[in-house]
Order: C-alpha cells, then sequence, then structure tokens
C-alpha cells in the first residue's frame, strides 16, 4: 500500500518528461509538476512549523496552481482541504473552522472581510523561492495510506457543514478503478470542465489522469461554452467530464450559434452528479457523433465512484459496480431486495469513507458493518446495469403512494418544448402531498398546459400527474449543477399558493 503522493511519484519517475499538464498558455511534465510540488512543500515545511497530518486548506480556481498545491500538502504528510472557489466569506470561514485548517494557500491575497485569522499563502510567496531539482525530491513525512489525506466538505452554507474524511487508500482505489473501466491511456487529453474542489473532479479526472498518463487541460472557470468548443474544433482534448446541467448548456450553444460543425475528435464523456436524460443523450450523439457516453454513479462519502457504464454501451443506465465495489438494495426494513424492485443503494468496498470529521455519530448511522447507506434510490434492469431513480429524501408521498419526481421530469424532458424541468412536491390537505412542474421552455407561446395536461394524463399513472405547472426563467440550481429542490419550494410556491 502507498500513499497518494508515494503512487503519483512513481508514475512520475517512469514518465518524466511525458506532457501530464496544460492550460491556454503553458505545459508541464510529469517532472516539472513534481518540482512545482515539491517547492511548495519545502516552502510550508521551511516556514511554518505545523504537526504530522495537520490540515490544510487549498482556495483556487482551476488552475495549475490547484495541482501543485495540493500534490505539495501531499508531500508533507498534510490533510488536503479544498474550498469551493465561488464560496462566500461566510462559507469559506465555515468550512476553514469546521475543518481544523491550520492554513490557507491561494493564488491571491485573503479576501477583504475575511474573518480568518491563520496564515494565508499566496502564489506570490512561493515565486520567491528557488525551484528544486526533481533529483532531489526526498519522500519523508509519509503517513500511513489507511489515514486520512483528504477532507471534503459536502456543503458550505451553514456552520453545521459534512465533511467526508477520505483516506489514501480511498482515493487511489478509487483512481484506478475508475482510469481502468473509463480506459484512460497516455494518448488521451483530458479536458477538466467541473470544479476542482469536486471530489469526482479531485479522484476521478486529476488523479486518475496521472496514474495512467492521460493528459489533463486545466482552465479557469466558469468556462465559456466557446472556449470549451475551440478546444474541441482544434482537437485539443480527446475526452471530457461534466455534469448533465452543464451538457444541456453545450448542447444548447452549439444549436444556437450554427457556427460550428459536430466535434468528431471527442472519444468519450463522463456524466456524473445526476442521471442523465434520455433527450440529452441524443442531443450529444448529434454534436459529439464517435463520442461513447459513459454514465456514471457516485457520492463524495464513496470516495466518490460506485459504479459506470462501460465504453461502447448504448442502453443508458449507471452500469455495473467498479472493482472491488459491491451494492446491495434494500427495502425500508433494511431487507435485502431482488429483481427490478426500487430499493436504497447500500456500497461496500475500499471506496467506503473513513467517516465524517469530528461526527462519530452521523458517521455511525451512515456506515453499518461496512455498509454506506447513500440514500438513493435505484433497481437492477434485466441486463444487470444499476438504474438510477432519485433520493429517498425527494419521494413525495401522496395520498399514501411513492411517486419519484425524477420519472416525471425525465418524461417531461423529453417533449420538444422542454428545455428543463423540475418536479417537486407541495402540501395538499387530502392527499399530503401532489406533484408540482417547474419548466423552463424554448418559447413560452408555444406551451399549451391544458394540452400539456392531457398527454400527462395519456402517459402517466394520475397520481402522477402534476397538479400545478408552472414556467420560469430558470430552474433554481446548487453549487454543484444538481436541481435545487428545496430552495425551488421555498421560493416559488409561495407564488403558487
Amino acid at each position: 500500500m502507498m500513499t497518494i503522493i508515494q503512487r503519483l511519484f512513481l508514475e512520475a519517475s517512469d514518465r518524466q518528461d511525458h506532457i501530464i499538464l496544460e492550460d491556454l498558455k503553458q505545459q508541464w511534465t510529469y517532472a516539472e509538476v513534481m518540482t512545482e510540488a515539491y517547492l511548495i512543500a519545502l516552502y510550508i515545511r521551511k516556514n511554518f512549523e505545523l504537526e504530522s497530518g495537520s490540515h490544510l486548506a487549498l482556495y483556487t480556481n482551476n488552475e495549475p496552481l490547484f495541482i501543485f498545491a495540493a500534490l505539495g500538502i501531499q508531500f508533507c504528510g498534510y490533510v488536503l482541504v479544498p474550498v469551493p472557489y465561488s464560496a462566500s466569506n461566510t462559507e469559506i470561514e465555515n468550512i476553514l473552522n469546521a475543518s481544523d485548517a491550520k492554513l490557507v494557500i491561494s493564488k491571491s491575497a485573503q479576501p477583504a472581510h475575511l474573518n480568518c485569522d491563520i496564515p494565508w499563502v499566496t502564489a506570490q510567496d512561493l515565486s520567491q523561492e528557488p525551484m528544486p531539482s526533481f533529483e532531489s525530491i526526498s519522500l519523508t513525512n509519509q503517513s500511513d495510506p489507511n489515514q486520512c489525506a483528504i477532507l471534503l466538505p459536502t456543503s458550505g452554507t451553514t456552520g453545521k457543514s459534512k465533511i467526508v474524511m477520505l483516506s489514501h487508500w480511498n482515493v487511489l482505489t478509487n483512481a484506478l478503478a475508475h482510469g481502468e473501466k473509463v480506459g484512460y491511456t497516455d494518448q488521451d487529453s483530458f479536458l477538466v470542465t467541473m470544479p476542482v474542489h469536486f471530489s469526482s473532479t479531485i479522484v476521478t479526472q486529476l488523479i486518475s489522469c496521472m496514474l495512467y498518463g492521460t493528459r489533463i487541460k486545466l482552465i479557469s472557470l466558469p468556462m465559456l461554452p466557446r472556449t470549451a468548443f475551440k478546444l474541441f474544433q482544434n482537437k485539443a482534448v480527446t475526452a471530457f467530464s461534466a455534469v448533465p446541467t452543464q451538457l444541456m448548456h453545450f448542447v444548447s450553444a452549439f444549436h444556437q450559434t450554427k457556427n460550428w460543425s459536430a466535434f468528431d475528435s471527442i472519444e468519450f464523456i463522463v456524466i456524473s452528479g445526476a442521471a442523465t436524460p434520455a433527450k440529452l443523450v441524443d442531443h450529444l450523439q448529434t454534436v459529439f457523433p464517435h463520442a461513447d457516453i459513459i454514465q456514471t454513479y457516485g457520492l463524495t462519502e464513496a470516495s466518490p465512484r460506485v459504479s459506470m457504464m462501460e465504453r461502447g454501451e448504448h442502453c443508458l443506465s449507471c452500469g455495473t459496480p467498479i472493482n472491488d465495489v459491491s451494492i446491495r438494495l434494500v427495502d425500508e426494513e433494511e431487507n435485502e431486495i431482488e429483481g427490478a424492485a426500487i430499493g436504497e443503494i447500500w456500497v461496500k468496498g475500499p471506496n467506503v469513507m473513513l467517516g465524517y470529521y469530528k461526527n462519530p455519530e452521523l458517521t455511525n448511522a451512515t456506515i453499518v458493518e461496512g455498509w454506506l447507506k447513500t440514500g438513493d434510490l435505484g433497481y437492477w434492469n434485466e441486463s444487470g446495469s444499476l438504474i438510477l431513480t432519485g433520493r429517498k429524501k425527494n419521494i413525495i408521498i401522496s395520498g399514501g403512494i411513492n411517486i419519484y419526481p425524477e420519472e416525471i421530469e425525465e418524461f417531461l424532458y423529453g417533449l420538444k418544448e422542454v428545455e428543463e424541468v423540475m418536479v417537486v412536491g407541495v402540501h395538499d390537505d387530502l392527499l399530503g402531498e401532489v406533484p408540482v412542474a417547474f419548466l423552463k421552455v424554448y418559447n413560452e407561446c408555444l406551451i399549451d398546459i391544458d394540452a400539456l395536461t392531457q398527454h400527462c394524463n395519456l402517459n402517466l399513472s394520475s397520481y402522477k400527474v402534476p397538479r400545478q405547472w408552472r414556467i420560469i426563467d430558470d430552474i433554481p440550481k446548487t453549487k454543484t449543477g444538481k436541481l435545487d429542490r428545496a430552495s425551488t419550494k421555498r421560493l416559488l410556491l409561495n407564488q403558487i399558493y
């Protein structure tokens, strides 16, 4: 067993001159990435007296400094705490306090009005140090591979953030298994379109690519569609990963501009974060005709990858478990179920987190005899692939019947007039809850609510037909690009009832 940096340094030693990282202006070989990281490690050791295993926060946009600093922290035997670059001052303060961070590394100076009394190191501070040679790198102060390597806040809006502890072994086994199944090679160039503080970005993109020699294309966010399109057109990348909402924006921009031809150099697209509507996949295959569409399933607590489709599969699903990971589906009494019945997804394997930082009660409630209770719902299809149906907390209970809003959303999204959709449950005196649909449409003048209701009545069970319809300019989303059902119910439903 190795730590993250031990395994990556081994890879770098075998591929010193191989280009592994680039932005829009510069390229770095494995050796250059490692020396940049080691410089940061030397600076930290020289200027700060920190205990082994100290928590160091990293606050940057999608830029090479994130990789250099993250690896530098690992060289020192410290724990990485990625802070969302889009976070407010309050959110940053909450994350730093909740994670017990001892130091912050950032490209620029501490934001004004941020209440932070721990040292703040900038890129300018680091630039004063002489660059070490690759041969001078020494792997000392390494921690136990079973110890915590990364602390990942799963939310940062309150002082009660859940912070996931991932070990070196969690991360390495997940990155290796993901890379093997997706088929990373040293001939690929992977565009990072998701924020670097995401677990999926860190593990299944940055670290996994470095383990397999896949070149990382890292560009500051927000990434405009035209920036990505230029890279696609110039054949500068062969693959990328995104959440469905990002892909919707790509497809919409592609069709609106009419200045682009299909991008035939993209070989595969990895989709994470949410279930992918079938209509979106159809659009993607028009824009990226030679790309394998790979739907995945995972969560931060599982390092994050749990299951994924195989390259070349055409039947959309969340695929099968990655190596050494097991999935079971359980009913409300936590009995395992078989066949096509819907149940809660439980996960077991080397990817299951160490636990929640400083929250043993929640950890014990979430991990039972090694099984991670995800709170997600799904079933096995006829071919043995996992189909995700939604979250337990999203279920609408109407007249004692469970309604899965994601199923209604999938149906409505298939209508040509609908660009985006969200379905939530609202209180009803008789039934308890009823579904209400919020639609973002291409042309409001073409929407006939009566006809839409009639179409639903013909194709859905009566209890699934939305009782109210709301046409809105934008569907609210969280900072991770997922549907923000909670704020929708709070902010929008007040206008209906």
